[in-house]
């Protein structure tokens, strides 16, 4: 007999049939509602503050969706002055269901209020692409575009805002330059968990760069209870000359030490001249238990990228000389200690450098031409590229014209250099409706600037409740008060309302604002023809949502459909009438849009997923007048994704296609064109489980070997594959 049967026998002995009560509750402390509690033919759920009743002491079995099941004794407390027992659940290290960044504390996503996208690390590992853009694609709401091929620069619009308004995160440290964009092209999943995507301003947690959204990465934790290291090592080989290898290790050592340990590299000599990429990656994440309360963990993670830049080669430009060179380190310390079952706080220094060099030497001039085609569009006309031409045999057909451009390379050379230093404050306190998350955090952004030294200060306080009025109704509000050196003071509301209606259905309703601060260049470039602007006020996004989600058949299939509705102001546009030229706030816009998603499981070896974006904008105003009523430019008014997956025991195998309607262009060779078509981009992966530590992959992109560019000039990568090998222990 095991010893839990023994264990088991002399409690129902000395306890007989005494009824016991318990609360199930999350690693935060908050209460977990609607949890299986099973024992036997004896099933209970929680209620709103997480207890529950049971008719006898008994071995349980305690299960909720987005949490990792637990095996209890349900018995009755010996201390006299406790009267129920308390069961804390894990969350399930592969759910999709459950979310952090919302709110900063452990929730579902129907209670949460949010549109939210969760990737789990079977996401992160082969056959699967390496880089994070390529599961960012999949998103509804989401729009990446790169100029060009691997390694170019690579930008995210999210729901119609710019491209520089959407956070990063790396286990909670921001890793996109003050007030600016990230490149996307050289982010890796190479030792990464997990990824949550929140689509909507959440300014009022995460201060004045998340007008759009937030992303945040989670890197690998090892388990402190193994003291036998796991790990696995993965090459594969493609066309272009492209290699990538990954290898990791993992595990723990004496019951209070965990470790997670990563390389990476991929490179690839492209298919056009000077179209190299190479990104190397490390990560390392370290977790030591300081008591059974408190712990302290540190991560590293640099990547060190090269790219060449062979320019808009779909024009017949090809610059055989210029490149950049990347350096990207994060480096985070935390502190994490519970006091007491209703309380739990962290304390965060963080730290980002970024180093770009780009360079190019090239003084060619080419002579390039075209016959373009202009078509009467809705408000104004659409022009579009038709073929490339002799620029000696300046003819057209019939319906087109032709045009002569000469294009001079100009060398240059330059440096961006930034760095954010960050030290924050959270604490979370749990009551039996919600909990209460509040903190403060402060920033030093610092960088290299018309080769002077700058930096500004950023200070932040903010607070979030997330209240269970009833079993069906949960309300969630917060705000954050933002202090800055350079824009003074800001306040960023955000407040959500979810109704659970009968047949698992949910309805969310919200509306939040959100800022984005200026590029450090904006408030302190000094060049002899532009100077930066100290007044400039920060971008505001005013947003409100409307979502319906529900599960069917039970739990099988689930749909999600979100409204939304954006109205940028003072967003800050390049003044050339100045003199010397400065930046203004000056432009508005708006977004609205609808986001559709389902999945499916189909059988118990067979899953399909599918999104859908319709997406709007207009320019309001902008400080060129021919902009006024036209769309955002590279937001296509269509894209969508669907894919499907097999996965029986010992192989898999996965197809899928994307398509991205046309969409609103910038032309800078021409200065003519316009619009740029949409395409359609198809792709497959397979692999099979040959031993318990061996498994062969295969991986194809662009199947159908599909022409496209997603910035006019730009050619993407045609139709490439890759064949590898990954290797576990």
């Amino acid at each position: 007999m095991t010893p839990t049967a023994v264990l088991f026998l002399f409690f129902q002995a000395t306890q007989g049939s005494t009824p016991v009560k318990g609360i199930v509750s999350d690693p935060s402390g908050r209460p977990v509602e609607g949890a299986q509690v099973a024992c036997g033919t004896e099933t209970h759920s929680t209620d709103t503050t997480g207890a529950f009743e049971m008719s006898k002491p008994c071995e349980a079995t305690v299960t909720k969706p987005g949490f990792a099941p637990a095996k209890v004794m349900v018995i009755v407390p010996d201390a006299v002055s406790v009267d129920r027992m308390f069961v804390t659940l894990a969350l399930a290290p592969t759910s999709e269901r459950v979310v952090v960044t919302a709110t900063g504390a452990p929730l579902t996503l129907e209670e949460a209020g949010v549109a939210a996208t969760v990737f789990t690390s079977a996401d992160f590992s082969a056959p699967h692409a390496p880089f994070v853009e390529d599961l960012l694609r999949d998103v509804p709401g989401l729009n990446i575009v790169q100029t060009g091929q691997s390694g170019a620069v690579t930008t995210l619009f999210v729901r119609g805002g710019n491209s520089d308004t959407s956070l990063v995160l790396l286990d909670g440290v921001p890793i996109t330059e003050p007030g600016g964009s990230i490149d996307f092209g050289h982010l890796t999943t190479a030792g990464l968990d997990r990824m949550e995507i929140i689509r909507g301003p959440e300014s009022a947690l995460f201060g004045a760069e998340a007008s759009s959204g937030v992303i945040q990465l989670f890197t690998k934790r090892g388990n402190s209870e193994s003291d036998t290291p796991h790990g696995s090592a993965t090459y594969e080989r493609g066309n272009f000359s492209t290699d990538h290898w990954s290898g990791s290790v993992d595990g723990g050592l004496a019951k209070r030490l965990d470790y997670a340990l990563t390389a990476d590299q991929f490179r690839s000599t492209g298919e056009f001249p000077n179209d190299a990429h190479r990104v190397t990656s490390g990560t390392a994440n370290l977790g030591f238990k300081l008591t059974d309360h408190t712990q302290l963990r540190a991560v590293f993670r640099e990547f060190d990228a090269y790219t060449g830049d062979p320019g808009q080669v779909a024009y017949g430009l090809v610059d055989y000389l210029a490149n950049e060179r990347v350096r990207d380190s994060t480096v985070s310390v935390r502190l994490d200690d519970q006091r007491g079952r209703r309380f739990v706080q962290h304390v965060l220094f963080g730290y980002h450098r970024y180093r770009d060099i780009s360079m190019d030497p090239s003084t060619q001039t080419d002579d390039v031409a075209a016959i373009l085609r202009t078509v009467p569009g809705p408000t104004y006309p659409y022009t579009y590229l038709v073929a490339l031409a002799n620029p000696n045999i300046q003819t057209a057909p019939p319906g087109t014209f032709f045009l002569d451009s000469p294009y001079e390379f100009f060398p240059f050379t330059s440096l961006e250099l930034t760095a954010r230093e960050n030290v924050s404050y959270q604490g979370t306190l749990t009551h039996p409706h919600g909990a209460l998350v509040f903190g403060y955090e402060f920033e030093r952004q610092a960088g290299v600037i018309s080769l002077t030294n700058v930096a500004r200060y950023d200070n932040g306080f903010f607070v979030n409740e997330q209240y269970s009025l009833t079993s069906r109704i949960s309300v969630t509000a917060g705000a954050r008060v933002q202090q800055s050196s350079t824009f003074g003071t800001e306040f960023t509301p955000r407040a959500a309302v979810s109704f659970r209606l009968p047949t698992d259905t949910y309805l969310r309703v919200s509306a939040a604002r959100g800022i984005h601060e200026p590029e450090l260049i904006d408030n302190f470039a000094k060049e002899s023809f532009y100077v930066g602007n100290p007044n400039l006020k920060p971008e505001t996004t005013d947003s409100f949502e409307v979502g319906l989600s529900r599960e069917w058949f039970g739990r099988r299939v689930r749909t999600e459909a979100s409204y939304f509705r954006n109205s940028y102001k003072d967003l800050i546009e390049f003044d050339f009438s100045q003199n010397p030229s400065t930046w203004v706030n000056i432009d508005k816009s708006w977004a609205r849009g609808l986001e559709l998603s389902g999945s499916a499981k189909l059988a118990s070896f067979v899953s399909l997923r599918a999104a859908y974006t319709k997406l709007y904008t207009r320019v309001v105003n902008d400080s060129d007048p021919t902009q006024i009523g036209l769309p955002l430019v590279r937001r296509p008014r269509n894209s969508g994704s669907i894919s499907i997956e097999l996965a029986p025991k010992r192989w898999t195998f996965a197809a899928g296609a994307r398509f991205v309607g046309e969409r609103q262009e910038s032309d800078f060779v021409f200065f003519a064109i316009n619009r740029n078509p949409g395409y359609n981009f198809v792709f497959a992966d397979a692999s099979w489980k040959a031993t318990k530590n061996l498994m062969p992959f295969v991986r194809v992109n662009n199947l159908l070997n599909a022409n496209y560019q997603e910035v006019l000039g730009y050619q993407a990568l045609s139709r490439n594959g890759a064949m590898g090998m990954r290797i576990t222990w």
